[in-house]
């Protein structure tokens, strides 16, 4: 298992927490980050060592489709320090 920096195991920890989805909204306001950027650096993270999967999802009314990050079964396995 490949250990995480600070910032993406703080956003790993967060979805597990949170049954393993969530939007990249949820996770900016809940980690306090003023820019959607940092969340998105750190799921793409996630997404490069097959932690999580990116889903959009198109909302009636809205412009833009939301973005769904779930964690894979790895991603709610993961603890870290273990190797």
């Amino acid at each position: 298992m490949a250990k995480l920096t600070e910032k993406t195991f703080e956003a790993l920890e967060y979805l597990q927490a949170h049954g393993g989805r969530a939007t990249t909204e949820e996770m900016r306001v809940a980690l306090g980050c003023e820019k959607i950027a940092s969340i998105t650096a750190r799921v793409n993270s996630l997404v490069k060592h097959e932690y999580a999967v990116r889903e959009k999802v198109e909302v009636e009314g809205e412009d833009k489709p939301l973005t769904y990050v779930q964690l894979t079964d790895a991603g709610m396995s993961f603890v870290q320090g273990e190797e």
